[in-house]
């Protein structure tokens, strides 16, 4: 009954999905010719061989299947990889990474409705199938199950939240997860609520965003930042509306300690980037747009990145990092961003108390001094200024304890794939 209802919705919100589309494809968040993908059948010449299917949402899940990817094709050249994505900044790091590759492709994934499913298998045929965290649409796990594929749901997460909605439709959702063969989870909660619907075969090995890929570091050229070493320089990743403010406001704190500072700000989205410029403008602070082949001004005190694929650089230069989506109380059920390439290339992270999505993982950089909870721009400057005091440096024990565990989880999920194609 419910699968008749999902199916219903799914038809009756057809329409509007388009419109939405269309919407984003005006404000340039969409693809200006692949946003078709996603809502309308699309035919493809598809690779002969193998063909591995991945699936995530945008650019996190994307860095944590990149190393598994990386492995098989170094193993086999025989073997293809079709990775859908459903971000135009997934997209954009894709053609970043194997945008030359012949043996990766992309498409955006379709909407959930059975015509542009069947276009979809009829075009891939994949061999086998990951969905990454929380990517789960029942109309494609019906049609993985019933094409009897191996389907993986990889470093995959539950809620609380989310564990209590699928609770209410208890027997829907048991038919939904009754379709994956291997769930190999990001944590232990996951666990317990994946096993109250019955799936069998669960496994834990630790967080996989531990496992991304930082080879793609040595990709990256001039690493080298030009800014003058006299500099105090930190940097903020991943932040968020309210949150540039907040490192505005720990820069101006800054500056009655330091003659010479300056804030590196990434944000998440950078179509943001003009909006931002006009808060910092207005707060007084010489800020520059910096794109990917720009040099820094040596007279702006703010410097707003205006390109994705640029983190590895700065985690490269600077010892300070502050990562977003955590700090404002808006965040409160759904904060976090990934720290973990930050602490594995020895960076010192700050972080607010909002970060639910890696709490986890939060927890286990605390408790080894890699990482630190602050809930306020005073107590952010206050420990920025000690380390600079201190010369803070990077601790390479903490690195490779880092690595070492890291691989030992690639390892293990390698395994559970060399098992399944074997």
């Amino acid at each position: 009954m419910l699968k008749v209802l999902y199916n219903f919705l799914i038809v009756v919100f057809y329409l509007p999905y388009l419109f939405f589309v269309f919407y984003r494809k005006i404000i340039n968040k969409e693809h200006t010719t692949k946003f078709k993908e996603k809502i309308l059948p699309k035919k493809v010449a598809r690779p002969d061989g193998y063909l591995f299917w991945f699936h995530v949402a945008s650019i996190g899940e994307l860095n944590t299947i990149l190393p598994i990817i990386d492995f098989f094709l170094n193993k086999d050249k025989k073997l293809n990889f079709l990775i859908t994505t459903v971000t135009l900044s997934s997209y954009n790091l894709y053609i970043k990474k194997y945008g030359k590759n012949k043996k990766v492709f992309h498409q955006f994934l379709p909407y959930d409705s059975g015509f542009l499913i069947n276009s979809f298998f009829k075009n891939w045929k994949p061999n086998v199938v990951t969905f990454v965290d929380s990517e789960i649409w029942p109309n494609f796990f019906f049609k993985i199950k019933e094409n009897n594929l191996p389907l993986i749901l990889l470093n995959a997460r539950l809620t609380k939240k989310t564990f209590k909605r699928w609770k209410i439709f208890k027997t829907f959702a048991s038919e939904i997860f009754s379709s994956i063969k291997v769930s190999i989870c990001s944590n232990k909660e996951t666990v317990d609520h994946l096993a109250y619907f019955n799936l069998k075969n669960i496994k834990y090995f630790g967080n996989i965003k531990y496992c991304s890929n930082l080879q793609s570091i040595n990709s990256v050229e001039n690493l080298k930042i030009n800014i003058e070493e006299n500099y105090k320089t930190w940097c903020a990743i991943s932040t968020h509306p309210g949150e540039e403010v907040f490192c505005a406001e720990v820069h101006q704190i800054l500056k009655k300690t330091f003659k010479k500072v300056k804030t590196i700000i990434i944000p998440r989205h950078i179509n943001r980037i003009k909006d931002i410029l006009f808060v910092m403008n207005k707060m007084g602070l010489k800020t520059q747009i910096k794109n990917e082949n720009d040099s820094i001004d040596e007279n702006s005190e703010i410097i707003l990145i205006n390109y994705y694929g640029s983190v590895f650089k700065y985690y490269e230069n600077f010892k300070q990092i502050f990562i977003g989506k955590s700090i404002l109380k808006k965040f409160k059920n759904d904060g976090g961003q990934n720290p973990i390439d930050a602490a594995r290339m020895g960076c010192f992270v700050f972080h607010g108390p909002y970060v639910s999505n890696f709490k986890d993982i939060y927890q286990y950089l605390d408790s080894e001094n890699i990482s630190s909870n602050i809930d306020n721009k005073n107590i952010l400057a206050e420990k920025l200024i000690k380390n600079f005091n201190s010369n803070l440096t990077k601790d390479k024990k903490k690195i490779d304890k880092l690595n070492n565990y890291s691989n030992e989880i690639f390892h293990k999920v390698i395994k559970e794939y060399e098992n399944i194609i074997a």
